[in-house]
């Protein structure tokens, strides 16, 4: 059966769990051919992907700062990050894009103790906003993509896209929504400012976003392993790999009601319209 190449466009294979066996593991990848964009979640980790990726042919990197790693402690925009660090390391040859990045307020301080939570849940919203124009900087200073990080904040989200689209006339390598977990409504926003959306192994699982995955025109369309988390079934009991990726695209398929080979195909261009440092 004809098979195409395909990009894993999120992947943590810094993660300890990968330590043993990484060569295996990005072995096997490239056997399903398959090429990994690995992420790193803080200065120490996207330093870690980035030497990954410059080990490693059909791996490469995304320098960011996950946003559940930004405290209510950080006040001032020259304290929130090294940004000079951050531009020298996604300066490097095999730096694909800007991420993990984006907003997430699931599990901000609730107020159940008091002013005192609130006053913090709301520096943390404000920290985080303040990192991601750094890293919505970074990204049009470099002509980098953006992998977003997006949980209970999309529309706080789009707002800040949408006036960063207004100076990235241009551009159009803007980015990927890993993880999607918005509507039908907040999906074709981002479509229509020139983000994908990707899919991880949870489809495989039944009923996740299954409408919208129906809905979204397949040129939106990305899969991701976010490994070591969202292992597609059959193998739900073990860490997810970049090689599973393939069978995201399968489901993607059967849901479709298309021929697996159409999909990989569209997955491989919409990818390689993303990625543009990555060769085909």
């Amino acid at each position: 059966m004809e098979t195409h190449r395909l990009i894993d466009t999120h992947a943590h294979l810094d993660d300890p769990i990968f330590d043993r066996d990484l060569e295996t593991v990005v072995d096997h990848a490239r056997h399903e051919n398959v090429s990994v964009v690995t992420l790193g979640c803080d200065y120490v980790s996207s330093t870690l992907a980035v030497g990954i990726a410059e080990r490693h042919e059909g791996v490469y990197a995304a320098v960011g700062l996950h946003p559940s790693k930004v405290t209510g402690d950080q006040i001032a925009d020259d304290k929130l990050i090294d940004f000079g660090a951050y531009r020298h390391l996604a300066s490097r040859p095999k730096a694909v894009a800007i991420g993990e990045t984006g907003l997430d307020y699931h599990d901000l301080p609730t107020g159940r103790r008091g002013g005192a939570e609130i006053e913090l849940a709301e520096r943390i919203k404000r920290n985080q906003v303040r990192t991601f124009g750094l890293f919505l900087q970074l990204s049009r200073e470099l002509r980098l993509p953006l992998l977003l990080h997006c949980r209970d904040a999309h529309d706080e989200m789009l707002k800040l896209l949408a006036d960063w689209d207004q100076a990235t006339k241009g551009f159009d390598s803007r980015g990927v929504v890993h993880c999607f977990s918005g509507t039908w409504k907040q999906a074709r926003k981002y479509f229509s400012l020139g983000f994908m959306i990707s899919v991880t192994g949870i489809i495989t699982h039944g009923g996740y976003q299954s409408e919208l995955l129906k809905k979204a025109p397949l040129s939106n369309l990305l899969a991701e392993s976010d490994c070591p988390f969202q292992t597609p079934t059959p193998w739900s009991q073990r860490r997810s790999e970049p090689a599973f990726v393939r069978q995201v695209a399968a489901n993607i398929a059967s849901l479709r009601r298309l021929p697996v080979a159409e999909v990989e195909k569209q997955l491989s261009t919409n990818a390689h319209r993303i990625f543009r440092r990555i060769g085909p």
